[in-house]
């Protein structure tokens, strides 16, 4: 806790009117038998907030002051400052010091557990003897928070420091190897990825870890390095680590950074050895609730009440890491009353959930869907989830478990909500099994959420007014954005995905235009001219519209399958 001095701290605090007398002579009397920060020890006997402290600090002493609100530096810049420092990194961290500059080669500043620690001040005039340094506060969990990445950060690179890529390998269960693989899954969750990415070339192999949907480098290293890697993280996730020559999936469950996390561990072979991706799965539980997936209200009750029909099936669309999974998992959370016998028949096992009967198939062994949902149908079941609708024979038995009072729920890989029917009838299911048995699809995407740190109006163009034409105006939002890009986004613009849907519940005349064999442009102009139901791109322009996301975000993931999607 930053300090202006012993004696006059306290008396200022007194005459703004911050702290009592009494608050603060009880801080004395423990400072003088114990020892301590007066600042700190105010804070500890509860007399004021470290917010409050620090605001105060910052005003009598003309430093900038990060708020909770405020962005902290950049992780990286932050790292890249200290480590090219002239003072030793050591030292910095020992005295708990944080350096970065504003800008590539910007003015220097300063956050440490006490600015004006003679220490501190005698360093930086020594080592930046001609360079004003800007001093600045924040709270000790923020500090904490940067100095624990640079410690991070220095581990990692400590591990490489060397060349002898044979005891690398030999270290593949040893502590340098354990505490490399361990500081790439904190890193991962700390930065909240969603996947770790490890891709070996010729000379080198990268890690990448993707955020909100795009893939950032964390990490380059020769490839001499990349068996000991490859081998560790087969260890712990249970796979053979002599295989190399075919895919091989495997798990992982531990405590990472604070977080309960499960990660799903896929190798296949490459031409340099084999391509690993970790996929990170945080076992909480709140971000299945169902209310919290961002539908609008209107979607949110249609989704509700195909889930709550008799039977029928409902059918949720989207391309590979569009969240179709936590769609489907938060479904069933939302219909788990305790009374309904619930089985799901999945591909991995993504989300693990206690009062369901969860399956996981084995195709190596001939256990696939269509085999394991031949038998869930002898144990009674209301509800079945499956993983995926990939084939003939997997479709007809859900259409026939739907049709035979079973509440169905799937996913297919299509581009919109109306091409799953053409999807399903390509595969050769009747049209007519698809068009009675189906109550609803829907298909949706993640769209990156506009970082609320550097986000500013940005009234939308006459183009995008023209889109929203055909969408009541009633739900048009005023609170258009667009994003520059800082510190606290990582100089992305956006911090965080939220949904954007395309939902169509199945209707009579749709059900009669699907027998007939309509053509899929004439499935796709009814649904939304006609019956009036919003695409993808309108679902996200209004989500622009509310200050969620932003146009430029919307539109790249769905102007082209907008404008000519498969037909």
């Amino acid at each position: 806790m930053v300090e202006v001095g012993n004696h006059d701290l306290g008396e200022q605090l007194v005459r703004g009117g911050v702290v009592s007398v009494a608050d603060l002579e009880r801080a004395r009397q423990i400072r003088q038998s114990a020892g301590g920060d007066l600042g700190a020890l105010l804070v500890g006997i509860g007399a004021l907030s470290e917010d409050a402290l620090l605001r105060h600090l910052g005003e009598h002493l003309g430093v900038a002051y990060l708020r909770e609100d405020h962005e902290l530096p950049d992780h990286q810049a932050v790292y890249r400052c200290m480590s090219q420092s002239a003072i030793k990194l050591d030292w910095l961290l020992d005295n708990e010091v944080v350096l970065w500059r504003e800008g590539d080669e910007g003015a220097l500043c300063c956050m440490a557990r006490d600015i004006q620690g003679r220490v501190l001040r005698e360093a930086l005039n020594y080592f930046y003897p001609a360079e004003p340094v800007n001093f600045r506060l924040a709270a000790n969990h923020q500090l904490d928070r940067l100095l624990e990445y640079v410690r991070k950060e220095r581990e990692m690179e400590s591990l490489f420091s060397g060349d002898d890529a044979k005891r690398l390998r030999e270290l593949a269960e040893e502590a340098p190897i354990i505490a490399l693989v361990g500081n790439l899954l904190a890193q991962a969750v700390d930065v909240g990825a969603s996947d770790i990415h490890i891709e070996p070339s010729e000379e080198q192999f990268l890690v990448r870890m993707r955020v909100d949907g795009i893939l950032h480098t964390r990490l380059t290293q020769p490839i001499e390095r990349f068996a000991a890697v490859a081998s560790r993280i087969k260890l712990i996730a249970g796979i053979d680590i002599a295989e190399r020559r075919r895919p091989q999936d495997g798990r992982i469950g531990e405590r990472i950074s604070g977080k309960d996390m499960d990660i799903r561990v896929s190798t296949v072979p490459c031409a340099f050895g084999e391509s690993i991706v970790l996929r990170l799965l945080a076992q909480e539980r709140g971000e299945l609730a169902f209310a919290n997936l961002g539908m609008a209200p209107d979607h949110l009750e249609m989704f509700r009440g195909w889930l709550t029909s008799s039977n029928g099936i409902a059918l949720v669309t989207g391309p590979t890491g569009s969240g179709k999974s936590t769609t489907l998992a938060s479904a069933l959370e939302e219909i788990d009353d305790g009374v309904k016998k619930i089985i799901t028949v999945e591909d991995p096992v993504e989300y693990q959930m206690p009062s369901i009967t969860q399956i996981q198939v084995h195709a190596e062994i001939g256990y696939t869907f269509a085999t394991a949902l031949r038998h869930i149908l002898r144990q009674d079941p209301d509800v079945i989830m499956i993983g995926e609708m990939r084939d003939l024979e997997t479709s007809e038995i859900a259409i026939r478990s739907a049709l035979t009072g079973h509440v169905v729920l799937s996913t297919l890989h299509t581009n919109d909500a109306v091409s799953s029917f053409t999807r399903l009838i390509d595969m050769g299911v009747e049209p007519f099994l698809v068009a009675a048995p189906t109550r609803g699809v829907q298909a949706q995407r993640l769209v990156r959420k506009a970082c609320p740190h550097c986000a500013t109006p940005a009234p939308p163009t006459a183009l995008v007014e023209d889109m929203l034409d055909a969408v009541p105006a009633s739900l048009v939002g005023d609170r258009w954005l667009r994003t520059e890009g800082c510190g606290a986004c990582q100089n992305t613009g956006y911090r965080g995905r939220l949904g954007i849907y395309e939902l169509v519940p199945m209707s009579e005349p749709l059900q009669e235009m699907i027998v007939s064999g309509a053509h899929l442009n004439d499935l796709r102009r009814f649904a939304h001219k006609e019956q009036g139901h919003r695409t993808l791109l309108h679902d996200g322009l209004l989500k622009a519209s509310q200050g969620q996301t932003t146009v430029e975000e919307v539109l790249r993931l769905t102007l082209t399958e907008e404008a000519g999607g498969p037909g």
